[in-house]
């Protein structure tokens, strides 16, 4: 009977967080036009936190100081990564801040090297660079202009690499779950601190059935689910074919902010999404197609 390694359970569960990570795009977008940015992701991730601090109560007691540490620096980079796309979103559509948050994955690899001391495999590079042209064709104009809320995004994505790498390397020393609870705990406290000294309010004047949604699909699915899978899963693959994997949520993302946003597609951005598949495809079957001895 055919059975799966755990690195390609890990990778399908990875692949499930990217379509709750593509919701969200269109989602916040248009959820920070009814109120604050960082209050919005104040709320998002306090809901989140509590309810990753009830499911894990038992556990807390066992968080020690390295752990609190490693965990506060993923909150730390997380918050970066967030902050700048969610800001991003001001300025540019949806679509568009997902393809270009997939630049990861070209900067995933090369900070990995650097950082981890990890060369990708073969397969790996070969889909990164298969990703990134995807990316391109997606993300930029024929006069290859960048705006504003582009350049806030690619800056978003160089903190998503390397929210990924220190992921890989603090998941393999400590409980992923108290790391979790640590990371978006972190993210909570940052996110408020900012809020309440450049808005105008932290609760919402209004709770419309629209906000009240997006928190719940925000903070449980894209959240909880995402980020527990996240620091669990990545144990057992690398980081490069993480980043491969989450190339997936500006496709994702592109089909919900044409279903939710009426946000159009061109021609030239399904072909950039099907390379970055074939990107997808190399990484994972890639391993699999050498010669055995029979």
């Amino acid at each position: 009977m055919f059975k799966l390694s755990k690195e390609y359970i890990a990778d399908l569960l990875l692949l499930s967080v990217t379509i709750f990570w593509g919701s969200t795009f269109i989602i916040v977008k248009k959820a920070i036009e009814e109120m604050p940015t960082f209050a919005f992701l104040s709320i998002r991730f306090w809901i989140a936190s509590i309810l990753l601090i009830l499911m894990f109560f038992p556990k807390l007691k066992n968080i020690d100081r390295k752990l609190l540490r490693d965990g506060a620096i993923l909150g730390v980079v997380l918050f970066l990564a967030y902050a700048f796309q969610t800001v991003a979103l001001k300025y540019s559509p949806a679509t568009i801040v997902g393809f270009l948050t997939g630049l990861n994955v070209i900067f995933t690899p090369i900070l990995s090297a650097f950082l981890l001391k990890k060369i990708p495999r073969i397969y790996s590079q070969i889909g990164a660079v298969l990703s990134f042209i995807g990316v391109m064709l997606m993300s930029f104009n024929k006069n290859l202009t960048i705006s504003t809320g582009e350049i806030l995004t690619i800056i978003c994505a160089v903190f998503v690499a390397i929210q990924i790498i220190l992921t890989d390397k603090y998941s393999r020393k400590h409980d992923t779950y108290l790391l979790t609870v640590v990371e978006i705990t972190t993210m909570s406290i940052l996110s408020t601190a900012v809020s309440l000294f450049s808005e105008p309010y932290l609760i919402p004047e209004r709770w419309t059935l629209y906000l009240i949604t997006s928190f719940i699909i925000t903070s449980v699915f894209a959240t909880v689910y995402a980020f527990v899978i996240q620091n669990t899963a990545q144990k057992y693959t690398t980081p490069t074919k993480t980043a491969i994997i989450f190339i997936m949520e500006p496709v994702f993302s592109a089909i919900f902010s044409y279903l939710i946003g009426k946000e159009a597609l061109s021609e030239r951005v399904y072909l950039g999404g099907a390379i970055m598949f074939l990107g997808l495809f190399v990484s994972e079957v890639g391993p699999l197609v050498r010669f055995k001895k029979w």
